[in-house]
């Protein structure tokens, strides 16, 4: 009596799959909250770096301000009798002590009025006559500078000046007497930590002044931050030395980027992030290059909104929790089915026709089951009538090899004892025809013995017997084996071997059938007069020999093909089993014996071609764990031989 079972409404795939309709609108919630705390970081962001720009270019406004407004004294300056009167005076008697005490007396008076911290004077032409605070420095000629050569130009200029790794705002104007030019005035503001201090009230960020990449003055103290942010400093520096446009602008004399412009980056120091603004400040230097630095901290900035969007985020990693959940059940009871029927082909792959499917589902997928079941079953008694089939083909060539072999072999000796004239006196024309007798008794006999190699490699039965072998003696022998053929064909036979080449574990009339077989098949397909070399060597592991012709080649898709049991590249018209004409096909055994009995020694045969222009054949055989190659050999360092007409 079967246990009683409550009735199970039977779902079809299409509404399993229904069932997960709700993932859409929890990605959908994901999404939107995702974007919510994106656009609001964003905007932040945005506010940030507009707040950082236009703190620029209100420093940049109030530094052309203060450059301006030092023109404008300057010019006044330039203009006062008291000042300009002692630079009408000659030449010659500018270079008296008492000129320059003088002279440094009437700056010293004038620089404490205008508050400058620079108040230099040159002559017309650019020589220094005075320095403000600096009376014993006279004598230098600057007129090299730019700033000096615009005012000796007649053009007051506003520009910076470098000097003693200070920065200082300066402006540069003419000192003109009478319609001629007298000197020039240079009036000097400094650009130090009480500048960047009072930039910093009205910015709300951190101002660092910077001279050829160094930091001069700053609102960050001597903290690790500043330490960081000098080394950042310098790489920029770098950066921009090597720049190979910035060395052009400087060979046209335009500015660099440090020198104009702004540059924007996210700079991560001491586990925080900021907001970098740099740039160079605006106009003629001297002593130097000039820049500076706006910084604030995006972390600090946006704290209210990275409150929010963990707030968002732990929302949405709950929806996608729930929707994996989700998932999962929904995937799971779809995908087992498919999943076992997946891993039943595999061991199919392998010869197990007897894995479980497990799928007891009533909808398609227990249909599909059923199905796989049973084409599964139709394989398997097909494979196995294959396999009988494949078994009773072997075991024919078996025996039918076998008793070819007999009648061959009593045809063979009749034939001989009749050539020697052992049964009579032998005509010339009956000579002939015993001759040709022999040649196709060969060829039957090469024929029994490739089918029954084929059918001892089939059933792993091949009675190998290992021993050390002189690879070079193998080599000659195969050599010796071909001879008649190169020489038919107009070849070259090259044979190249490594002293001492003694592999200690293989057959050596099995593998020099082997390498003949790939010689053989090199031979028919090397035009008449192409060359072929035979070459063994050590290897990492193991010996490898090579067989390389210059033949027509093979075709990438044909390279695995040529292994297979009985398969010709060549029209089968073109078939001459007993002859070596180029291009002539044999029974197709002659490569898959080799590899078989390759395989056998443990080892492995590829091939390279190219087509119109040869193959190489690699016969790689290792050396075992505990084997190692010998050293002893009779075989020479090279060997060449060249068979030819």
């Amino acid at each position: 009596m079967k246990p009683f079972r409550l009735p199970w409404p039977r779902l079809s795939l299409a509404a399993k799959i229904a069932a997960a309709t709700s993932l859409p609108i929890l990605a959908v919630l994901v999404t939107a909250l995702l974007a919510i705390n994106f656009r609001v970081a964003a905007q932040q962001d945005r506010t940030v770096t507009a707040d950082l720009f236009r703190a620029a270019l209100s420093f940049e406004k109030q530094m052309l301000h203060q450059g301006e407004e030092l023109k404008r004294i300057g010019t006044v300056v330039a203009r006062d009798p008291k000042f300009f009167a002692m630079l009408t005076l000659p030449r010659s008697d500018r270079t008296t002590e008492d000129f320059h005490e003088t002279l440094a007396g009437v700056v010293a008076d004038f620089q404490r009025d205008t508050d400058a911290a620079i108040f230099d004077v040159t002559d017309e032409r650019g020589v220094v006559l005075v320095r403000g605070g600096h009376p014993g420095e006279f004598g230098i000629d600057i007129s090299g500078s730019n700033l000096i050569r615009e005012a000796l130009a007649r053009r007051p200029v506003g520009g910076y000046m470098i000097e003693r790794r200070n920065a200082y705002r300066v402006a540069v104007v003419p000192i003109v007497v009478g319609g001629s030019l007298v000197g020039t005035l240079t009036l000097g503001m400094s650009v130090d930590s009480a500048l960047a201090q009072a930039l910093k009230e009205t910015t709300r960020s951190e101002v660092v002044f910077t001279v050829d990449g160094e930091i001069t003055s700053s609102t960050i103290p001597e903290s690790p931050l500043r330490s960081i942010l000098q080394g950042k400093i310098r790489d920029w520096r770098d950066v921009d030395s090597r720049a190979p446009a910035a060395a052009d602008r400087r060979m046209q004399g335009s500015p660099t980027p440090e020198r104009g412009g702004s540059t924007l980056e996210v700079l991560p120091a001491l586990g925080e992030r900021f907001l970098a603004l740099r740039g160079g400040v605006e106009g003629l230097e001297m002593g130097g290059r000039m820049g500076y630095l706006l910084l604030r901290s995006l972390d600090q900035e946006t704290a209210v909104v990275r409150r929010v969007g963990g707030d968002l985020l732990a929302a949405g990693a709950a929806a996608a929790v729930l929707a994996l959940l989700m998932g999962l059940g929904v995937a799971t009871g779809v995908t087992r089915p498919i999943r076992r029927l997946v891993q039943a082909a595999n061991e199919m792959r392998v010869g197990n026709y007897e894995f479980p499917l497990n799928v007891r589902s009533r909808d398609e997928m227990g249909r599909l089951a059923e199905d796989f079941e049973a084409m599964r079953a139709a394989q398997r008694s097909e494979i196995e009538r294959l396999g009988e089939i494949d078994r009773m083909k072997s075991n024919f060539i078996a025996i039918a090899s076998h008793e070819i072999i007999t009648p061959i072999t009593m045809i063979r000796a009749y034939a001989d004892m009749m050539s020697e004239g052992s049964l009579g006196e032998v005509t010339p024309t009956q000579r002939e025809g015993l001759s040709a007798i022999r040649r196709g008794t060969a060829t039957l006999t090469r024929l029994a013995r490739d089918l029954t190699d084929m059918s001892l490699i089939d059933r792993d039965q091949l009675p190998a017997k290992f021993g050390p072998s002189d690879l070079g003696e193998i080599l000659d022998e195969v050599a010796v084996q071909v001879a008649p053929f190169v020489t038919q064909r107009d070849q070259q036979l090259s044979i190249s071997v490594e002293t001492g080449l003694v592999h200690p574990r293989v057959d050596r009339d099995y593998l020099g059938q082997a390498i003949l077989n790939v010689v053989m098949n090199a031979v028919r397909f090397t035009p008449d007069g192409g060359a072929i070399e035979l070459e063994a060597k050590r290897i990492e592991d193991g010996v490898e020999v090579a067989v390389t012709d210059t033949g027509i080649g093979i075709p990438d898709e044909d390279l695995e093909r040529i292994f297979s049991r009985l398969v010709e590249l060549k029209d089968v018209n073109l078939h001459s089993s007993g002859t070596v004409e180029f291009n002539s096909s044999g029974l197709g055994l002659g490569l898959s014996i080799a590899r078989g009995i390759v395989e056998a020694h443990g080892g492995t045969i590829q091939v390279e071609s190219q087509v119109g222009k040869g193959s190489t054949f690699r016969i790689r055989l290792p050396f075992g764990e505990d084997e190692a190659p010998l050293n002893e050999t009779t075989a020479t360092d090279r060997r060449s031989k060249v068979n030819a007409t």
